[in-house]
């Protein structure tokens, strides 16, 4: 590997798309030192994805544009299922989330690429190298390095970066992945579908994405927010997919669901083969996969971005923990383990999605109808797809996390789940969601008037926690003091989640919640169980600090 050396960074993100300029901010913000080697020159300006999950908005509420996000979104969307003759097969729409944002919603994806470009590029800790190739990559036991050149520079010298670990961010054709040596794991379907983003649209339409799957060309309709619109058509086998992108084409093939589309309401029209993929490792040495370097899933159930957002929070904090001395090997062992678990399921639900719309012919779509009706009959069974149930959060239960030792323990079922977010009051008399108060490291909340446990010394003190105490609604908040180590706040009445109603409902007593920087519970702790807890989570975060018990 030749090139000029470069100081070593502390991570190297190969992939400015929004996965990998998620994974550089939350490390920025953190405190590392980062660069991004990212080989277009301006933010993408295609709609890619086009379906945001909870979670990512607050992924994106932690970079501080998930406001700006949300205006240029249609928030709190479902999704209908059509058959034969366009009736209604079923109607869908997730429950409201507990995290504190709607739980489905359509975006532009243009719109979150730029919001992330700009503060990448001036954040003060991100060596932007935009219009950079990544082109050979080598790595030991104590660093690894990546040789990139410009793109439009095929006799410029090539510069070497160094750095201790590196994310690779950089799409389904991943250079990072093949340097490697980890391949995608998977298959492909055989249908082709074009994608059709239309803008100027008049028809008004209810904030539903629609499957329909009429026996004849199976599509997609998502609406969005400006008058925008996705259309997305199943191309038959003797269709040139070249020729069907036509102006046109396009246009004959939308008049049936919204006529009077213009040459220039066509934002975009491309064909495309969905992958169901996922890679065989996560990890190699001190490389990390992220998005759809990791894994390709079909678009049906909207999950792609969204799953490698979570891949990005996931592996960021890990190394974040790792670089300030406490995280462990075992810690960065944990992303694959997490995150390859659930992006395989992903993959799986997102096919099962598309095998429903796809459909094409009498017999076999009256026998899809047939099984829908019979199904929903069953209480069960309905309210499973009724509510999108089918689309479930990650459970790090068997990751970072330390489970109660008895399933019918008071809250032992939050472990491993995200931490519900009521709406709360804050000292100054603001209100907002608990995420505030946390911040973006290690969390201590503590439900209620109860003392819970003593975070003041020891092992919790080695993780540097925000400690937040949680009262009920209607509970008078104490005149706050500088010296105070617990910010306290109070549920608002209005609030969807009760942190506190449910510890009571749960008959849970004085009990701390312990939260993981991505906002997922790694414990509930009550005072005679630390020991095991902390036991346990030494695996994963070794702070050089004693326990009280281990100082006495």
């Amino acid at each position: 590997m030749s090139g000029v050396q470069l100081d070593d960074r502390d991570v190297i993100v190969v992939g400015g798309g929004p996965v990998g300029l998620t994974a550089a901010l939350w490390l920025a913000d953190g405190g590392a030192s980062v660069t991004v080697v990212e080989s277009q020159t301006a933010p993408g300006d295609l709609p890619r994805a086009i379906s945001i999950a909870d979670e990512t908005f607050r992924i994106m509420d932690h970079l501080g544009i998930c406001d700006e996000l949300k205006a240029e979104s249609l928030l709190d969307t479902g999704s209908k299922y059509f058959g034969l003759n366009d009736r209604l097969l079923a109607a869908s729409k997730p429950l409201p989330s507990r995290t504190g944002h709607p739980a489905k919603s359509q975006f532009d994806q243009p719109v979150l690429e730029e919001l992330l470009w700009d503060r990448a590029v001036t954040h003060p800790r991100i060596d932007f190298r935009s219009g950079t190739l990544a082109v050979a990559l080598h790595q030991d036991s104590a660093r690894v390095a990546v040789e990139v050149r410009p793109v439009d520079g095929d006799d410029a010298a090539s510069e070497l970066i160094g750095a201790k670990y590196l994310i690779g961010a950089d799409g389904g054709k991943s250079f990072v992945r093949g340097a490697v040596s980890t391949r995608l794991v998977g298959s492909t379907q055989q249908e082709r579908w074009i994608v059709v983003d239309l803008l100027n649209v008049t028809t008004p339409r209810e904030p539903y994405a629609e499957f329909h799957g009429n026996g004849e060309r199976p599509y997609v309709l998502v609406p969005g927010i400006k008058n925008r619109l996705r259309i997305e058509f199943m191309l038959f086998d003797d269709e040139d997919g070249e020729a069907m992108c036509a102006p046109e084409r396009i246009i004959a093939l939308c008049d049936p669901i919204e006529p009077g589309v213009r040459p220039e309401d066509i934002r975009r029209a491309v064909v495309y083969v969905a992958h169901q993929r996922v890679a065989e490792h996560y990890r190699r040495g001190r490389v990390f996969l992220v998005g759809d370097a990791a894994h390709l899933m079909p678009p049906f159930s909207g999950q792609g971005l969204n799953a490698g957002l979570r891949d990005a929070n996931n592996i960021a904090w890990k190394l974040l923990d790792v670089l300030a001395g406490r995280g462990t090997e075992a810690l960065l062992d944990s992303y694959e383990a997490e995150r390859r678990t659930h992006g395989a399921k992903m993959v799986t639900v997102s096919r099962r999605t598309g095998a429903v719309v796809m459909a094409v012919g009498t017999l076999r779509t009256r026998l899809r109808d047939a099984a829908f009706r019979t199904v929903s009959i069953v209480p069960r069974i309905n309210d499973y797809l009724r509510n999108m149930r089918f689309i479930t959060p990650p459970n790090y239960a068997d990751g970072v996390a330390v489970p109660a030792p008895d399933k019918a323990a008071p809250l032992a079922g939050v472990v491993g789940r995200p931490l519900g977010q009521p709406t709360v009051t804050f000292s100054d008399g603001t209100t907002g969601g608990l995420d505030r108060a946390l911040g973006g490291g290690w969390g201590l909340v503590h439900l209620g008037d109860g003392a819970g446990i003593d975070a003041r010394r020891g092992y919790w003190n080695g993780l540097e926690p925000r400690q937040v105490r949680v009262l009920p609604a209607g509970s008078r908040l104490p005149v706050p003091h500088e010296e105070d180590e617990i910010v306290t706040v109070v549920e608002t009445a209005d609030s969807i989640v009760s942190l506190c109603d449910e510890a009571r409902a749960a008959r849970a007593g004085a009990v701390t919640l312990l939260v993981r920087p991505d906002k997922y519970v790694a414990a509930v702790i009550t005072p005679g169980d630390e020991d095991r807890i902390i036991a346990a989570l030494r695996t994963y975060e070794a702070p050089l600090v004693l326990t009280v018990k281990e100082e006495a």
